[in-house]
């Protein structure tokens, strides 16, 4: 493998895709679409210029790995993200959607799997999970960003942010349920209770409520006795979340749920004045951590593979990925409504991509099970996803940016 070659395509795609950035995005090309596009071009089915075998590491694990540090870095930014006092002015949102709206999607979206793929009910569970979580890579240009920022109300943002960050991590509690009844049926619901849902998800939130609160302390500590400059901000956040993947991989933990609690506590911990700061940290650090997985991912997809599937495993995944959020957001809509109105919840009920995450758990998923057809579909879900949700982002965002007349005169009514 060229070094230099590699060094070129990524680091000029991610140059060119920073200098049009606003252009791009008002046109409805995110960065995530843009760079899947372009790994796909320079990737085996077009120009062959890189193959994903040149970096001499398995593919799967190359795509694990990258995917889980692209996460870690995704998921501080979505918590540092979040203002102070959010999770008690917001607990109505997180509950439902965390408690029952991830049941209701991972339930349809298992079902579509299940009647439309063909496939034994367990492989559709196990799709099912891998396609539940938001991820919170793929909606970054949705809810940050000028585009964002001016047509998507704080509250919509907001919420989508903090779902996406916790759904990340609960995800593996859903994927190795079916994992476990695949390889070790004897032993699935012990091992997931007592190893997973305790060891794993218990002790990957207590880590990180934990760490967050100590190093948010330090933070401030030694921000207030003049030890740390301004600058030192991105010094600070980028390995918070990297320690504690490590960390809590080392502990046996959810490492990715430990991140997202960490950070969450951290962001609650420092001064307001601080998080000012986070949109220009996230935007720095996104098109160094965050895009380049799109890129190795567009290398990667198994365009063969999916050829020999046809064109009704396209439309039942569309299917899966589109409907279980329709059909969640609106069935929990009795308990939403006094929270968004009926313009956000259908902003909201379409806006559930799926990308970063799947991508992880669908590799995760393969190496335990030996099944690659796990990876085929998921990977097909993604692209499906990262297509319609990011040409979609704009004209839908504009559209919701259209109703903010009627929601204010909604909200005035009772007043007058």
């Amino acid at each position: 493998m060229d070094i230099n070659l590699l060094l070129a395509l990524f680091a000029g795609a991610l140059l060119t895709f920073a200098a049009f950035s606003t252009v791009l995005q008002r046109a409805s090309l995110p960065g995530p679409l843009l760079c899947l596009c372009f790994g796909t071009v320079i990737g085996p089915h077009a120009l062959d210029l890189v193959r994903v075998e040149d970096f001499e590491v398995p593919t799967g694990t190359l795509l694990e790995q990258a995917a889980r540090i692209t996460l870690a870095v995704g998921l501080a930014g979505v918590a540092l993200r979040l203002p102070h006092g959010y999770w008690r002015a917001n607990a109505r949102w997180v509950v439902t959607m965390i408690g029952l709206g991830m049941l209701l999607m991972l339930v349809v979206a298992t079902g579509v799997a299940w009647w439309g793929l063909g496939v034994p009910f367990l492989v559709a569970l196990l799709v099912g999970a891998i396609v539940t979580p938001t991820d919170p890579v793929v909606t970054t240009p949705i809810v940050t960003g000028s585009l964002a920022e001016e047509k998507v109300p704080e509250k919509v943002r907001h919420n989508l942010s903090a779902e996406s960050g916790i759904n990340d991590g609960l995800g593996y509690l859903f994927v190795m349920l079916p994992v476990l009844l695949i390889t070790k049926p004897d032993q699935a619901w012990h091992e997931l209770m007592v190893k997973v849902l305790l060891r794993e998800v218990v002790g990957a939130a207590l880590l990180g409520a934990f760490a967050g609160l100590v190093l948010g302390t330090l933070f401030v500590l030694v921000r207030n006795h003049g030890l740390m400059e301004e600058s030192s901000y991105l010094a600070f956040v980028v390995p918070l979340s990297l320690v504690l993947l490590g960390g809590g991989k080392l502990l046996g933990t959810d490492a990715l749920l430990a991140v997202f609690v960490g950070a969450a506590v951290f962001g609650q911990v420092i001064p307001q004045r601080d998080e000012a700061e986070e949109d220009k940290v996230h935007d720095a650090v996104a098109r160094l951590f965050l895009l380049p997985i799109f890129i190795l991912l567009g290398l990667a997809l198994p365009i063969g593979a999916w050829a020999g599937l046809g064109w009704a495993p396209v439309l039942v995944l569309a299917g899966a990925v589109l409907f279980r959020r329709l059909a969640t957001i609106w069935t929990l809509w009795p308990v939403l409504g006094s929270v968004h109105d009926r313009s956000e919840a259908a902003f909201l009920s379409w806006f559930a991509p799926i990308g970063v995450s799947a991508l992880f758990y669908a590799t995760l998923a393969e190496r335990h099970t030996g099944n690659h057809d796990i990876f085929v579909y998921a990977t097909l879900a993604i692209t499906i996803s990262v297509l319609l949700h990011g040409l979609t982002s704009a004209p839908f965002s504009a559209w919701l940016h259209a109703q903010e007349p009627r929601r204010r005169e909604r909200q005035e009514e009772p007043a007058g």
